[in-house]
């Protein structure tokens, strides 16, 4: 192929090669989803930045406490389940909030997205990237630090952080989208100013 076919042909696609998902249709999965995830039963429960925080530190504390359960329970499998399965539940409605909180920022296809949604995740991903970095880090220079110390690092530690940077790294942008999340607008506000005018 010469030079001159290739310029052609790359004119003809305007440059639109990989943004597919940008401008196809949303299937009835995507609508579903934007439904789901814009439905207005749960909003009074992350209306405000308070209770994204909360959320959020809630969810952070189940993250971190469910894998910690699994050592506890040692041999234990009835305790295990005890502990997991609850928390395990728990995690799942935190995660539900903080999702309904970002309006699916995270978990809907970029074509159903408009432009402030998607620079709005693209800051998120920035944000979470900058501070998993910083995690990163900090792990392995505490894991240098305890390689200097004692010699030698066992399975335990190494396996107890890298667990807990795959956990952030995959819910950091997450946790950034619902703190950074606007809130509510005030409907009742609103009308009772009509109201009154």
């Amino acid at each position: 192929m010469t030079a001159d076919a290739r310029n052609e042909r790359h004119r003809a696609n305007d440059g639109n090669e990989g943004n597919d998902d940008m401008t196809a249709e949303p299937t009835t999965y995507d609508r579903r989803m934007l439904r789901l995830m814009n439905r207005e039963d749960g909003a009074r429960l992350h209306a405000r930045r308070g209770q994204r925080r909360a959320w959020t530190a809630a969810h952070i504390a189940l993250t971190a406490a469910t894998p910690a359960a699994f050592p506890l329970a040692g041999d234990n499998a009835v305790l295990l389940l005890a502990l997991v399965v609850p928390l395990t539940l728990a995690w799942c409605v935190c995660t539900g909030v903080l999702n309904a909180s970002t309006r699916g920022l995270l978990e809907l296809r970029a074509r159903v997205l408009d432009e402030r949604q998607l620079a709005e995740r693209g800051r998120a991903h920035t944000a979470a990237h900058r501070a998993q970095l910083s995690l990163m880090l900090a792990a392995f220079a505490g894991l240098g630090i305890a390689v200097g110390i004692s010699g030698e690092i066992t399975a335990g530690p190494l396996a107890a952080v890298l667990l807990g940077l795959l956990l952030t790294h995959w819910l950091l942008p997450l946790w950034i989208a619902a703190l950074r999340a606007p809130d509510e607008p005030q409907d009742d506000v609103v009308e009772e100013a009509g109201r009154t005018a």
